[in-house]
Protein backbone atom coordinates (compact mmCIF):
# COMPACT_ATOMS: atom_id res chain seq x y z
CA UNK A 1 0.00 0.00 0.00
CA UNK A 2 1.24 3.49 -0.84
CA UNK A 3 0.46 6.55 1.21
CA UNK A 4 -0.05 9.70 -0.85
CA UNK A 5 0.06 13.09 0.81
CA UNK A 6 -1.03 16.15 -1.15
CA UNK A 7 0.09 19.70 -0.51
CA UNK A 8 -0.60 23.00 -2.30
CA UNK A 9 2.35 24.45 -4.23
CA UNK A 10 0.63 27.37 -5.95
CA UNK A 11 -2.97 28.47 -6.32
CA UNK A 12 -3.24 26.37 -9.48
CA UNK A 13 -0.93 23.45 -8.75
CA UNK A 14 -1.06 20.77 -6.02
CA UNK A 15 1.75 18.27 -5.61
CA UNK A 16 1.86 14.78 -4.11
CA UNK A 17 4.75 13.97 -1.82
CA UNK A 18 4.49 10.19 -2.13
CA UNK A 19 3.91 8.33 -5.39
CA UNK A 20 1.84 5.29 -6.32
CA UNK A 21 4.24 2.36 -6.26
CA UNK A 22 3.69 0.19 -9.30
CA UNK A 23 6.31 -2.50 -8.77
CA UNK A 24 9.43 -2.87 -6.63
CA UNK A 25 12.37 -5.27 -6.64
CA UNK A 26 15.42 -5.22 -4.36
CA UNK A 27 17.31 -3.20 -7.01
CA UNK A 28 14.68 -1.33 -9.03
CA UNK A 29 11.31 0.28 -8.67
CA UNK A 30 8.76 2.03 -10.86
CA UNK A 31 6.11 4.43 -9.65
CA UNK A 32 3.68 7.06 -10.80
CA UNK A 33 4.20 10.53 -9.32
CA UNK A 34 0.84 12.31 -9.50
CA UNK A 35 -0.08 15.97 -9.16
CA UNK A 36 -3.15 18.15 -9.64
CA UNK A 37 -3.63 21.25 -11.75
CA UNK A 38 -6.43 23.71 -11.25
CA UNK A 39 -8.23 25.37 -14.18
CA UNK A 40 -9.83 28.80 -14.28
CA UNK A 41 -13.16 27.39 -13.10
CA UNK A 42 -11.49 25.94 -10.01
CA UNK A 43 -11.70 22.30 -11.12
CA UNK A 44 -8.81 20.00 -10.29
CA UNK A 45 -7.32 17.77 -12.98
CA UNK A 46 -5.02 14.80 -12.44
CA UNK A 47 -1.64 14.68 -14.11
CA UNK A 48 1.70 12.99 -13.39
CA UNK A 49 4.76 11.17 -14.63
CA UNK A 50 6.15 7.65 -14.59
CA UNK A 51 9.50 7.29 -12.82
CA UNK A 52 12.04 4.44 -12.96
CA UNK A 53 14.70 4.24 -10.24
CA UNK A 54 17.64 2.04 -9.32
CA UNK A 55 19.12 1.30 -5.91
CA UNK A 56 22.54 2.91 -5.42
CA UNK A 57 24.86 3.06 -2.42
CA UNK A 58 23.40 6.48 -1.61
CA UNK A 59 19.78 5.33 -1.97
CA UNK A 60 17.24 5.37 -4.78
CA UNK A 61 18.19 7.45 -7.84
CA UNK A 62 16.34 8.15 -11.07
CA UNK A 63 17.57 6.04 -13.96
CA UNK A 64 19.35 8.14 -16.57
CA UNK A 65 17.54 8.17 -19.87
CA UNK A 66 15.95 10.51 -22.33
CA UNK A 67 12.71 12.42 -22.56
CA UNK A 68 9.92 11.02 -24.70
CA UNK A 69 9.81 14.42 -26.33
CA UNK A 70 13.15 13.55 -27.92
CA UNK A 71 11.83 10.36 -29.55
CA UNK A 72 11.80 10.75 -33.32
CA UNK A 73 9.15 9.49 -35.69
CA UNK A 74 9.57 5.79 -36.32
CA UNK A 75 11.49 5.08 -33.10
CA UNK A 76 9.90 2.39 -30.97
CA UNK A 77 9.61 3.06 -27.22
CA UNK A 78 7.58 0.83 -24.89
CA UNK A 79 7.49 -0.67 -21.42
CA UNK A 80 5.19 -3.22 -19.87
CA UNK A 81 3.20 -3.20 -16.62
CA UNK A 82 2.30 -6.60 -15.20
CA UNK A 83 -1.13 -7.33 -13.69
CA UNK A 84 -0.28 -6.26 -10.16
CA UNK A 85 1.42 -3.06 -11.27
CA UNK A 86 -1.54 -2.18 -13.53
CA UNK A 87 -4.00 -2.86 -10.71
CA UNK A 88 -1.98 -0.64 -8.39
CA UNK A 89 -1.95 2.05 -11.02
CA UNK A 90 -5.69 1.87 -11.73
CA UNK A 91 -6.63 1.75 -8.06
CA UNK A 92 -4.38 4.70 -7.37
CA UNK A 93 -5.79 6.70 -10.23
CA UNK A 94 -9.39 6.04 -9.14
CA UNK A 95 -8.65 7.26 -5.63
CA UNK A 96 -6.81 10.31 -6.94
CA UNK A 97 -9.75 11.20 -9.17
CA UNK A 98 -12.01 11.08 -6.10
CA UNK A 99 -9.46 13.17 -4.24
CA UNK A 100 -9.66 15.84 -6.91
CA UNK A 101 -13.33 16.30 -5.98
CA UNK A 102 -12.50 17.27 -2.37
CA UNK A 103 -13.35 20.98 -2.12
CA UNK A 104 -10.86 21.73 0.65
CA UNK A 105 -7.87 19.96 -0.85
CA UNK A 106 -6.21 23.30 -1.49
CA UNK A 107 -6.42 24.38 2.13
CA UNK A 108 -5.27 21.19 3.82
CA UNK A 109 -3.02 18.21 3.42
CA UNK A 110 -4.94 15.14 2.27
CA UNK A 111 -3.68 11.61 2.81
CA UNK A 112 -4.71 8.79 0.46
CA UNK A 113 -3.83 5.12 0.91
CA UNK A 114 -3.75 3.01 -2.24
CA UNK A 115 -3.48 -0.79 -2.41
CA UNK A 116 -5.10 -3.96 -3.67
CA UNK A 117 -7.82 -5.25 -1.37
CA UNK A 118 -6.13 -8.64 -1.01
CA UNK A 119 -2.81 -7.12 0.08
CA UNK A 120 -1.70 -6.64 3.66
CA UNK A 121 -2.57 -3.20 5.00
CA UNK A 122 0.46 -1.11 5.93
CA UNK A 123 0.28 1.83 8.30
CA UNK A 124 2.82 3.89 10.16
CA UNK A 125 2.95 5.13 13.76
CA UNK A 126 0.80 8.12 12.89
CA UNK A 127 -2.06 6.13 11.38
CA UNK A 128 -1.86 2.91 13.44
CA UNK A 129 -4.04 4.05 16.36
CA UNK A 130 -6.66 5.57 14.04
CA UNK A 131 -6.78 2.42 11.92
CA UNK A 132 -7.27 0.12 14.91
CA UNK A 133 -9.89 2.45 16.43
CA UNK A 134 -11.73 2.43 13.11
CA UNK A 135 -11.79 -1.38 13.07
CA UNK A 136 -13.12 -1.50 16.64
CA UNK A 137 -15.74 1.21 16.04
CA UNK A 138 -17.01 -0.71 13.00
CA UNK A 139 -17.47 -3.83 15.09
CA UNK A 140 -14.45 -5.72 13.76
CA UNK A 141 -12.68 -5.99 17.13
CA UNK A 142 -13.26 -9.71 17.65
CA UNK A 143 -12.60 -10.44 13.97
CA UNK A 144 -9.32 -8.53 14.21
CA UNK A 145 -8.06 -10.73 17.04
CA UNK A 146 -9.28 -13.97 15.47
CA UNK A 147 -7.61 -13.07 12.17
CA UNK A 148 -4.40 -12.12 13.98
CA UNK A 149 -4.46 -15.41 15.89
CA UNK A 150 -4.96 -17.30 12.62
CA UNK A 151 -2.26 -15.42 10.69
CA UNK A 152 0.26 -14.92 13.50
CA UNK A 153 -0.62 -17.25 16.40
CA UNK A 154 2.71 -16.65 18.15
CA UNK A 155 2.30 -12.87 17.96
CA UNK A 156 -1.29 -13.02 19.25
CA UNK A 157 -0.27 -15.26 22.14
CA UNK A 158 2.72 -13.06 22.97
CA UNK A 159 0.52 -9.95 22.98
CA UNK A 160 -2.06 -11.59 25.25
CA UNK A 161 0.67 -12.76 27.65
CA UNK A 162 2.22 -9.30 27.73
CA UNK A 163 -1.14 -7.74 28.53
CA UNK A 164 -1.67 -10.15 31.44
CA UNK A 165 1.87 -9.53 32.64
CA UNK A 166 1.40 -5.76 32.47
CA UNK A 167 -1.83 -5.89 34.49
CA UNK A 168 -0.28 -8.17 37.09
CA UNK A 169 2.76 -5.95 37.47
CA UNK A 170 0.42 -3.02 38.13
CA UNK A 171 -1.46 -5.10 40.71
CA UNK A 172 1.79 -6.01 42.51
CA UNK A 173 2.74 -2.32 42.67
CA UNK A 174 -0.70 -1.54 44.08
CA UNK A 175 -0.32 -4.40 46.59
CA UNK A 176 3.07 -3.12 47.78
CA UNK A 177 1.92 0.49 48.06
CA UNK A 178 -1.18 -0.51 50.04
CA UNK A 179 1.01 -2.49 52.46
CA UNK A 180 3.31 0.48 52.97
CA UNK A 181 0.52 3.01 53.45
CA UNK A 182 -1.69 0.72 55.62
CA UNK A 183 -4.72 2.60 54.35
CA UNK A 184 -7.00 -0.32 53.42
CA UNK A 185 -9.40 -2.05 55.76
CA UNK A 186 -10.32 -5.74 55.52
CA UNK A 187 -13.20 -5.27 53.01
CA UNK A 188 -10.89 -3.23 50.75
CA UNK A 189 -8.24 -5.94 50.90
CA UNK A 190 -11.01 -8.41 50.11
CA UNK A 191 -11.96 -6.48 46.98
CA UNK A 192 -8.33 -6.36 45.87
CA UNK A 193 -7.83 -10.11 46.26
CA UNK A 194 -11.17 -10.79 44.58
CA UNK A 195 -9.98 -8.76 41.57
CA UNK A 196 -6.57 -10.46 41.60
CA UNK A 197 -7.37 -14.10 42.34
CA UNK A 198 -4.16 -15.21 40.63
CA UNK A 199 -2.19 -14.01 43.68
CA UNK A 200 -3.43 -16.97 45.71
CA UNK A 201 -2.16 -19.20 42.89
CA UNK A 202 -0.27 -21.92 44.70
CA UNK A 203 -1.96 -22.20 48.04
CA UNK A 204 -1.87 -24.95 50.60
CA UNK A 205 0.82 -27.59 50.08
CA UNK A 206 1.58 -26.10 46.64
CA UNK A 207 -1.86 -26.99 45.29
CA UNK A 208 -3.37 -24.55 42.85
CA UNK A 209 -6.40 -22.75 44.30
CA UNK A 210 -9.38 -21.36 42.41
CA UNK A 211 -12.06 -19.16 43.93
CA UNK A 212 -15.47 -20.71 44.36
CA UNK A 213 -17.34 -17.96 46.20
CA UNK A 214 -16.60 -14.61 47.86
CA UNK A 215 -18.31 -13.73 51.15
CA UNK A 216 -19.52 -17.29 51.48
CA UNK A 217 -22.15 -18.35 54.04
CA UNK A 218 -20.93 -21.36 56.01
CA UNK A 219 -24.02 -21.99 58.14
CA UNK A 220 -24.69 -21.43 61.85
CA UNK A 221 -28.15 -19.88 61.62
CA UNK A 222 -30.68 -20.43 64.39
CA UNK A 223 -34.46 -20.73 64.13
CA UNK A 224 -34.82 -16.98 63.65
CA UNK A 225 -32.29 -16.92 60.80
CA UNK A 226 -29.72 -15.07 62.91
CA UNK A 227 -26.16 -16.04 63.69
CA UNK A 228 -25.01 -16.99 60.20
CA UNK A 229 -21.28 -17.45 59.83
CA UNK A 230 -19.64 -15.78 56.84
CA UNK A 231 -16.09 -15.87 55.56
CA UNK A 232 -14.05 -13.91 53.07
CA UNK A 233 -13.49 -16.51 50.34
CA UNK A 234 -14.36 -20.12 49.64
CA UNK A 235 -11.72 -21.70 47.36
CA UNK A 236 -11.10 -25.16 46.05
CA UNK A 237 -8.03 -27.08 44.93
CA UNK A 238 -7.59 -27.96 41.26
CA UNK A 239 -7.56 -31.53 39.98
CA UNK A 240 -10.00 -34.16 38.82
CA UNK A 241 -11.31 -34.22 42.39
CA UNK A 242 -11.41 -30.78 44.00
CA UNK A 243 -11.49 -30.05 47.71
CA UNK A 244 -12.85 -26.98 49.50
CA UNK A 245 -10.45 -24.53 51.20
CA UNK A 246 -11.62 -21.59 53.33
CA UNK A 247 -9.72 -18.30 53.14
CA UNK A 248 -9.87 -15.57 55.80
CA UNK A 249 -8.06 -12.24 55.47
CA UNK A 250 -7.11 -9.66 58.09
CA UNK A 251 -4.73 -6.72 57.67
CA UNK A 252 -0.97 -6.52 57.10
CA UNK A 253 -0.59 -4.51 60.33
CA UNK A 254 -2.63 -6.94 62.43
CA UNK A 255 -0.55 -7.79 65.48
CA UNK A 256 0.79 -11.33 65.86
CA UNK A 257 2.19 -10.86 69.37
CA UNK A 258 1.05 -8.83 72.37
CA UNK A 259 2.44 -5.32 72.53
CA UNK A 260 2.22 -4.36 76.20
CA UNK A 261 3.80 -1.30 77.72
CA UNK A 262 6.39 -3.46 79.48
CA UNK A 263 6.74 -5.91 76.62
CA UNK A 264 5.84 -8.71 78.96
CA UNK A 265 6.22 -12.30 77.88
CA UNK A 266 3.97 -15.16 78.81
CA UNK A 267 7.02 -16.99 80.13
CA UNK A 268 10.74 -16.78 79.59
CA UNK A 269 11.46 -17.31 75.90
CA UNK A 270 7.75 -17.48 75.02
CA UNK A 271 6.20 -14.23 73.71
CA UNK A 272 2.41 -14.09 74.06
CA UNK A 273 0.19 -14.12 70.97
CA UNK A 274 -2.09 -11.14 70.46
CA UNK A 275 -5.79 -11.64 71.16
CA UNK A 276 -6.69 -10.57 67.60
CA UNK A 277 -4.38 -13.23 66.18
CA UNK A 278 -5.88 -15.94 68.41
CA UNK A 279 -9.42 -14.83 67.50
CA UNK A 280 -8.67 -14.80 63.76
CA UNK A 281 -7.24 -18.30 63.94
CA UNK A 282 -10.20 -19.50 65.95
CA UNK A 283 -12.60 -17.85 63.51
CA UNK A 284 -11.25 -19.59 60.42
CA UNK A 285 -11.12 -22.96 62.16
CA UNK A 286 -14.69 -22.65 63.48
CA UNK A 287 -15.85 -21.55 60.01
CA UNK A 288 -14.23 -24.65 58.49
CA UNK A 289 -15.99 -26.86 61.03
CA UNK A 290 -19.34 -25.14 60.46
CA UNK A 291 -19.03 -25.49 56.69
CA UNK A 292 -18.20 -29.16 57.00
CA UNK A 293 -21.14 -29.98 59.28
CA UNK A 294 -23.77 -27.58 57.93
CA UNK A 295 -23.05 -25.55 54.79
CA UNK A 296 -21.66 -28.39 52.71
CA UNK A 297 -24.50 -30.70 53.72
CA UNK A 298 -27.38 -28.57 52.44
CA UNK A 299 -29.13 -29.95 49.40
CA UNK A 300 -28.64 -26.73 47.42
CA UNK A 301 -24.87 -26.66 48.01
CA UNK A 302 -24.49 -30.38 47.26
CA UNK A 303 -26.40 -30.00 43.99
CA UNK A 304 -24.16 -27.11 43.01
CA UNK A 305 -20.75 -28.47 44.03
CA UNK A 306 -20.78 -32.22 43.48
CA UNK A 307 -21.52 -32.02 39.72
CA UNK A 308 -18.34 -29.89 39.55
CA UNK A 309 -16.44 -32.60 41.47
CA UNK A 310 -15.95 -30.24 44.44
CA UNK A 311 -16.00 -32.02 47.79
CA UNK A 312 -15.76 -31.12 51.47
CA UNK A 313 -13.61 -33.52 53.50
CA UNK A 314 -12.04 -32.05 56.63
CA UNK A 315 -11.73 -28.70 54.86
CA UNK A 316 -8.49 -26.87 55.26
CA UNK A 317 -8.22 -23.13 55.77
CA UNK A 318 -5.88 -20.30 54.85
CA UNK A 319 -5.40 -17.24 57.10
CA UNK A 320 -3.78 -14.15 55.53
CA UNK A 321 -2.52 -12.16 58.50
CA UNK A 322 0.12 -9.62 59.55
CA UNK A 323 3.72 -9.40 58.37
CA UNK A 324 6.98 -11.17 59.19
CA UNK A 325 8.48 -7.72 59.86
CA UNK A 326 6.94 -8.15 63.32
CA UNK A 327 9.23 -11.12 63.98
CA UNK A 328 12.05 -8.87 65.18
CA UNK A 329 13.50 -11.22 67.79
CA UNK A 330 14.73 -14.77 67.77
CA UNK A 331 12.04 -15.73 70.28
CA UNK A 332 9.25 -14.37 68.10
CA UNK A 333 10.58 -16.05 64.96
CA UNK A 334 10.90 -19.39 66.71
CA UNK A 335 7.51 -19.15 68.36
CA UNK A 336 5.63 -18.12 65.21
CA UNK A 337 7.23 -20.61 62.83
CA UNK A 338 6.99 -23.56 65.23
CA UNK A 339 3.37 -22.69 65.99
CA UNK A 340 2.14 -22.42 62.42
CA UNK A 341 4.16 -25.47 61.40
CA UNK A 342 2.25 -27.57 63.95
CA UNK A 343 -1.22 -26.52 62.79
CA UNK A 344 -3.03 -29.44 61.17
CA UNK A 345 -5.64 -28.01 58.79
CA UNK A 346 -4.86 -24.28 58.83
CA UNK A 347 -2.04 -22.51 57.04
CA UNK A 348 -0.99 -18.99 58.08
CA UNK A 349 0.52 -16.79 55.36
CA UNK A 350 1.66 -13.22 56.06
CA UNK A 351 1.07 -10.34 53.67
CA UNK A 352 4.74 -9.89 52.84
CA UNK A 353 5.03 -13.60 52.03
CA UNK A 354 2.00 -13.34 49.76
CA UNK A 355 3.46 -10.23 48.09
CA UNK A 356 6.78 -11.93 47.44
CA UNK A 357 5.01 -14.97 46.03
CA UNK A 358 3.15 -12.65 43.64
CA UNK A 359 6.48 -11.08 42.65
CA UNK A 360 7.87 -14.56 42.02
CA UNK A 361 4.95 -15.39 39.71
CA UNK A 362 5.57 -12.11 37.83
CA UNK A 363 9.26 -12.94 37.58
CA UNK A 364 8.50 -16.36 36.13
CA UNK A 365 6.11 -14.81 33.60
CA UNK A 366 8.70 -12.16 32.66
CA UNK A 367 11.34 -14.85 32.17
CA UNK A 368 9.02 -16.80 29.89
CA UNK A 369 8.25 -13.64 27.90
CA UNK A 370 11.99 -12.88 27.54
CA UNK A 371 12.67 -16.38 26.23
CA UNK A 372 9.91 -15.97 23.66
CA UNK A 373 11.43 -12.79 22.27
Amino acid sequence: MTEIRTHPITDSFIGCENPIKLETTPRTRRFFLPSFSKDEQGNLHLRGKLVYQKKASTGWVDEEGFSLRDVKAGDAISFELDTEAMNNFLNGISVLIETAKIPSIKERSAKINVALRNKVIEFDDETRKLTIESLINKGYGSNFWSELAALKPDEAEKFADNQILSRRKASVREFEEAMQELAWNEPEWGKFFDKNRWIFGLGLRHQFLSQLQGQAHYGGTDLTGRGTQKGDFLHHTEGFARFVVLVEIKRPDSEIFQTTAKGQKYRNGVPGFDVEFANALSQVQVNARTWELEGSQTEANKNKLEPQRIYTIQPRSLLIYGSTSQLDTLEKRNCFEIFRGQLKNTEIVTYDELLNRAKFIIGEMSGTADQAE
